[in-house]
């Protein structure tokens, strides 16, 4: 049967084009001149999905997500016992050959008269491996939905009835977000009142290869679908309307929307619920700014009332200032199970030295185990801080027409600002202005 390319709204095709990605790939298989460790193999429960290459791990952590995908989704999408729409996924690793002709993402559709699949490919070293992967999954899962009456197959096929937000929605509802970095995006979105609208997320038709924006959009589709799928009616309602899509009369997910006041609320109240179990970055620094603290017992002689978490191993050690650390290292182990991840290995640095000071009575080591802790604090803060710059950066420069890439414009700027930074003759007006100021006083 004569096999069809569709436009695959996920992803963008390849210059090159991925029926000849696919030839090259089963060619690589099959090459006899250079014997070659790259194979192809299926999951054991479902044979349709399929993964090529020579990392036998990443394959079978991908077989493994599609089994997990599916089995966590038919509950929710009230899926069949087999997999429909097959699924191939093609890890390249720097061994590979096809890694010369492809170095990023990439998916397409084929489609025969009978059924359609989905070829993928992807770099071993993609940061965002795991999200692209996932949707490609559920991609294959809502078509089993979305066209359960339809039987064939051909280049008028409407694969952008699926809703991306559908799609990245379910995929990011499938994992967990220990980081919290799609609370983060969506609270801070919240906060400068940048959140976009429902009618915005649903004319989303892509995923942004940008991280960042890639993330935002992510997010942002998490918690739309959230808010529609939770136990009760609302689940309900999801689940009818996915069964008339394939009817007669099917009707629009918008009629499944909160109003648009009603989705601000929800994103205020489903960023503030995790608030009570884990700090974010900003509320972890703010709490272990507080007990960065200590207050010291009244002494004869003397006017210090308190202390730091750097320098109390210059303080006297008695009884009365064990008895306070040991206080202190309570709270300090408090702090860290609720602490932002970023946070774990400072505050695991000062718990050690306040507790080699207490129990070993060694102000030299714990000395030294504070100071690691200082140092790593600082250059938390630094990492955290060229981060909030990218983030803004991004936010003002996103619609910018030029050729040049975010951090590329990113980096330019920030060396220019270290050249009039560093050079005080840099042919800067308000630079020889400040110069000159400077010089009087």
């Amino acid at each position: 049967m004569k096999r069809r390319l569709l436009p695959f709204a996920l992803a963008a095709l390849l210059v090159c084009g991925l029926a000849q990605i696919k030839a090259d790939d089963d060619a690589s298989n099959t090459m006899s001149s250079t014997p070659s460790p790259i194979t192809t193999s299926a999951s054991q429960h479902f044979p349709e999905v399929t993964c090529t290459t020579s990392d036998t791990l990443a394959c079978a952590d991908t077989l493994q997500m599609a089994d997990d995908a599916r089995l966590q989704l038919t509950p929710l999408l009230q899926l069949g016992p087999h997999w429909r729409f097959p699924v191939h996924i093609h890890v390249m690793t720097p061994d590979d050959p096809l890694l010369a002709k492809v170095n990023r993402e990439a998916a397409a559709v084929f489609a025969d008269d009978s059924g359609m699949h989905i070829e993928a490919v992807l770099p071993a070293t993609d940061p965002d491996a795991r999200a692209f992967i996932q949707r490609q999954f559920v991609t294959a899962l809502l078509w089993e939905k979305f066209f359960a009456n339809t039987k064939t197959f051909d280049a008028h096929t409407p694969l952008n009835v699926v809703p991306i937000w559908l799609v990245a929605g379910l995929s990011e509802w499938l994992n967990e977000d220990p980081e919290h970095n799609r609370e983060s995006i969506v609270r801070k979105a919240v906060d400068t009142q940048r959140a976009p609208t429902l009618a915005e997320i649903a004319g989303w038709t892509h995923i942004n290869k940008d991280r960042l924006m890639g993330l935002y959009q992510r997010s942002f589709s998490y918690y739309l679908v959230n808010s529609l799928v939770p136990p009760g009616p609302k689940r309900d309602d999801f689940q009818q309307w996915l069964t008339a899509l394939s009817g007669p009369n099917p009707r629009s997910a918008q009629q499944l929307f909160p109003t648009e006041m009603a989705w601000q609320r929800e994103l205020i109240e489903a960023t503030d619920r995790s608030r009570a179990i884990v700090f974010t970055w900003d509320e972890t620094q703010v709490e272990l700014t507080k007990l960065d603290v200590i207050p010291l017992p009244a002494t004869k002689g003397s006017n210090q009332h308190s202390c730091t978490l750097d320098t109390v191993t210059t303080v006297p050690y008695d009884a009365k200032l064990a008895a306070i650390l040991q206080e202190k290292l309570l709270d300090l182990t408090s702090l860290e199970l609720r602490a932002h991840p970023s946070w774990h290995p400072i505050l695991e640095s000062y718990r050690s030295g306040l507790s080699t000071l207490i129990n070993l009575k060694n102000p030299t080591e714990a000395q030294n185990l504070l100071q690691e802790a200082h140092i790593l604090r600082g250059a938390e803060v630094a990492n955290h801080q060229k981060l909030v710059d990218y983030v803004n950066w991004f936010e003002v420069t996103r619609d910018y027409p030029g050729a040049t890439t975010h951090f590329s414009s990113y980096f330019t700027t920030a060396q220019e600002m270290e050249q009039v930074q560093a050079d005080p003759n840099h042919p800067n007006p308000i630079r020889v202005d400040l110069t000159n100021v400077e010089s009087k006083l």
